[in-house]
């Protein structure tokens, strides 16, 4: 788009503005960008019409900026000053009279300043991409040996451009998630819609366990970033299998595109997927059977046995699955967001993502600053792509060393003393990037172990969860390791050591009779 060009939809834009019954939206900083943009010509010897016309458009616009927000403008005063600017060039002073004479209803003109920016940003986008495209070019064309990495430089180049992927002249701009007009029923309606959903738990993803259903009022909902903390070795790993079986087992696909078809989709950052696919099996025969899954009666049964039951098992609800394997130090958040992309392509709805760990890919195109601000910015990223799509993204996180003092002076419900308290490994405000944080820590009380549960922000619902809800306690067993207890028995515990909750009698389970009697 030329100077003059420009020039003009900045004109039009600020006068069509002004026409508006509300005015306090007004596009000064946008057509002041215009201004600076477009070089002072040089017309000191008045030798160049079109440098007088450029210079006489952009002082009218200057002037128009000033105006304030209640200013209204006599049409026939305006174009005056627009035919002095313009001066012998009839068909410029044509195009603006055209665009500011139109008779236009107060939605037409609404649209016609909508597609005024649109045009006017289309045009900073193309020119800051051709501004990036070409430094690169000429680094690799007259420099190359400042390139020590291809790779690197690729990436580097690719995360640069990565703002300019949308299309802002469309009819969706990709950074709007989601929007309510309140001039418009249907638009109300759908919202509601949303909510209904939430409240009687259609859509929402629930788990295999009914404490933790409860914590997070009925399971984790599409479109949420959850983490799930705990210190090394805590079945952080195990808590992340445990829920991609659960989801298959325990819920049925709502689709938001019934031609689909429904994923849920774990990528193992650390484990072997052998390890991850044994675990896999190992807790849903067990729960099922009750019977501990022993090595010998694996080595008894075939591999395509094991297959389809594991395949049937999966898919009982209609749900497609996917582990994939994926080496954290070759992948950054791009190569996550691309392969995502490419199975959408493939024609699924992915409604869970299951990353074990995000926060061992590389923050390579990442924010930087202060400490923790890449982790901030990665944990960012990855929830806004997931969110645009509603997918649930689940990832587990390392609580930070300083921690484990606590643990070392003994303190008693440890992960209520960390919760809400910043304690993650990398960066201390990783919970301002995410919308739900679940905190655990295995307890050992007389040779039982126990998995604590505490809940911290959740912010994607509505209300207030009552407390004695945010806290839990699940129960090791030698079969199944945490025994799912939806549609069963509450399994879980208010304390560690303690009986079942809602017996009649919830004291610890190693005191004698004699002991629970004094």
């Amino acid at each position: 788009m030329n100077s003059k060009l420009l020039l003009v939809k900045s004109i039009t834009l600020l006068y069509r503005e002004s026409q508006l019954t509300t005015k306090n939206d007004r596009s000064v900083g946008l057509v002041r960008e215009v201004t600076r943009k477009i070089k002072a010509p040089e017309i000191n010897l008045g030798l160049d019409p079109e440098a007088e016309t450029i210079e006489g458009l952009k002082q009218t616009v200057l002037a128009m900026c000033e105006d304030g927000d209640e200013t209204e403008y006599e049409i026939t005063e305006l174009l005056q000053r627009v035919k002095v600017a313009a001066g012998e060039d009839a068909t410029l002073y044509d195009a603006i009279k055209d665009g500011l004479t139109a008779n236009l209803e107060e939605q037409g003109i609404k649209k016609a300043c909508i597609s005024l920016r649109r045009a006017i940003q289309k045009h900073f986008r193309d020119e800051a991409v051709k501004e990036i495209i070409g430094k690169a070019s000429v680094k690799l064309k007259f420099n190359p040996d400042d390139i020590p990495d291809m790779k690197d430089f690729v990436q580097e180049l690719c995360t640069q451009l990565e703002p300019f992927q949308g299309d802002v002249t469309g009819a969706n701009d990709p950074a709007i998630i989601s929007e309510v007009d309140f001039d418009n029923d249907d638009s109300i309606a759908e919202i509601f819609s949303v909510i209904r959903k939430d409240e009687d738990g259609t859509g929402i993803m629930r788990t295999g366990w009914q404490a933790l259903n409860r914590m997070i009022r009925g399971g984790f909902r599409r479109g949420e970033c959850a983490v799930v903390s705990a210190l090394q070795h805590n079945f952080k790993t195990g808590m992340m299998i445990s829920l991609f079986r659960q989801f298959a087992l325990y819920n049925k696909p709502e689709m938001l595109d019934p031609t689909k078809k429904p994923m849920l989709l774990f990528f193992s950052f650390e484990n072997e997927i052998s390890t991850n696919t044994h675990l896999l099996y190992k807790y849903m025969k067990e729960n099922e059977t009750g019977v501990e899954v022993t090595p010998q009666e694996i080595e008894q049964m075939s591999d395509a046995e094991m297959a389809a039951y594991t395949r049937e098992r999966m898919a009982v609800n209609g749900y497609h699955s996917r582990m994939i394997r994926i080496n954290p130090s070759l992948w950054t958040y791009n190569d996550v967001f691309n392969k995502i992309i490419e199975i959408e392509s493939e024609g699924y709805e992915i409604h869970v993502l299951i990353l074990d760990y995000l926060a061992m890919l590389p923050t390579t195109g990442c924010r930087t600053g202060t400490i923790g601000e890449d982790i901030r910015d990665l944990f960012r990223r990855c929830r806004n792509f997931c969110s645009a799509r509603k997918i649930c993204m689940i990832t587990p996180h390392q609580i930070s060393t300083d921690a484990k003092q606590l643990v070392r002076d003994g303190v008693n419900e440890f992960v209520k003393q960390i919760a809400n308290k910043g304690y993650y490994d990398g960066c201390r405000r990783l919970d301002q990037e995410v919308d739900l944080e679940i905190y655990m820590h295995i307890e050992i009380v007389n040779d039982l172990s126990f998995l604590t549960l505490q809940r911290g922000k959740h912010r994607t619902v509505v209300g207030q969860t009552p407390r004695e809800h945010l806290y839990t306690v699940l129960p090791f067993e030698k079969v199944a390791a945490i025994p799912d207890d939806v549609d069963k028995h509450d399994r879980s515990r208010r304390k560690p050591g303690a009986g079942p909750r809602g017996a009649a009698n919830e004291q610890p389970v190693w005191m004698t009779d004699m002991e629970m009697a004094a």
